[in-house]
């Protein structure tokens, strides 16, 4: 009886150890499987990653070329700008369709050419391309100003300003009414 206690005993044990071992097979199978998973997530996360920073380079290698672009566009435009010759401007006589244009033309001249003249020379230069009748009265102030000093501390700005005032649009209707 002793015998069969043991048999059945050792019976058992061997069958325990026999449904741990599967279950330890079946652990570490689990642990492999999840470890195959684990790899292959891992791999497709740093395809992923590289295809973002692949994508992202050529983005970066476009933008690169379209800034590069604009700017040869720009580097040609002002070229062609400062090449472009500035031509004095015409003699204004007071009509006030042509006064932006005067305007414009002198500053667009002061700014090309005349960058290393005084604010008083320009002022006289603006001046002496203003010849008409109907100018004369108002040259004949400014100059009288000029020589007295009332234009000491003006910009060039204040006498093209003056300029519009007095002969633009706005003069124009006044003359009308």
């Amino acid at each position: 009886m002793e015998v069969e206690i043991r048999e059945k005993f050792e019976e058992e044990i061997a069958k325990k150890e026999k449904e741990f071992r599967e279950r330890e097979d079946s652990i570490k199978k689990k642990n492999k499987e999840i470890e195959k998973r684990e790899i292959e997530i891992a791999r497709k996360e740093k395809l992923e990653e590289e295809k973002r920073k692949k994508k992202e380079k050529e983005e970066l290698k476009k933008i690169e070329k379209e800034l590069k672009k604009w700017m040869e566009e720009q580097q040609t435009q002002m070229k062609r700008l400062l090449e472009e010759e500035v031509k004095m401007p015409q003699v204004f006589n007071g009509t006030s369709s042509k006064v932006s244009k005067y305007v414009e033309d002198c500053r667009r001249y002061m700014e090309r050419k005349m960058k290393e003249k005084t604010e008083e020379d320009k002022i006289c230069w603006i001046v002496l391309y203003v010849q008409g009748d109907q100018t004369d009265k108002w040259k004949e102030r400014i100059v009288d100003e000029l020589f007295e000093d009332k234009w000491k501390d003006r910009k060039v700005e204040d006498i093209l300003k003056e300029i519009e005032r007095e002969f633009g649009k706005g003069k124009k209707v006044e003359d009308d009414i």
